[in-house]
């Protein structure tokens, strides 16, 4: 399994991965502007996309990531937790990264509790009722001060 950048090319593919969306003219959207902007990371596993996360810097100037979807046939084989570890290296120089999911999500939850992610916050009324959006937050190291000084500052991976 590798984790990369995404490719203009993947566009349709990783539209393809999310058989269960509910908004596909949003997260199309969402997924062009990630590719575009360097912002979406993908797992391959040979020549299939495993999955995909996107984030940016659109929670009030913070990393955040928007969208972590893995393919039924790689659930449960470490793929998310490994998008995510990416995503902290490619957020690492702003100090911290910002997360959420469904509240009933709970493979996400338990996913985000041994990444060591803490509970920051929910939003109600912006899923189906019952169902509020939860947020979660990890500080990623010392580098915040620097983040803060130098918002406009872009991080990027160590991994060329």
């Amino acid at each position: 399994m590798t984790i990369e950048r995404a490719r203009t090319a993947d566009l349709g593919a990783l539209c393809a991965i999310d058989v269960l969306l509910v908004s596909r003219d949003r997260q199309d959207a969402i997924l062009a502007e990630s590719v575009a902007a360097g912002g979406c990371l993908v797992a391959r596993d040979g020549d299939a996309l495993a999955g995909y996360l996107t984030w940016d810097r659109g929670f009030f100037h913070r990393p955040f990531v928007r969208l972590l979807v893995v393919s039924h046939a790689h659930r449960r084989k470490g793929v998310g937790r490994d998008l995510v570890r990416a995503a902290e290296r490619e957020a690492g120089t702003f100090g911290e990264l910002f997360i959420s999911t469904e509240e009933v999500n709970a493979p996400m939850r338990a996913l985000l509790r041994a990444a060591g992610y803490e509970p920051s916050g929910s939003v109600e009324h912006i899923n189906a009722p019952g169902n509020a959006e939860l947020i979660f937050y990890k500080r990623l190291g010392l580098t915040a001060v620097r983040a803060m000084v130098t918002p406009d500052r872009r991080a990027i991976s160590g991994d060329g």
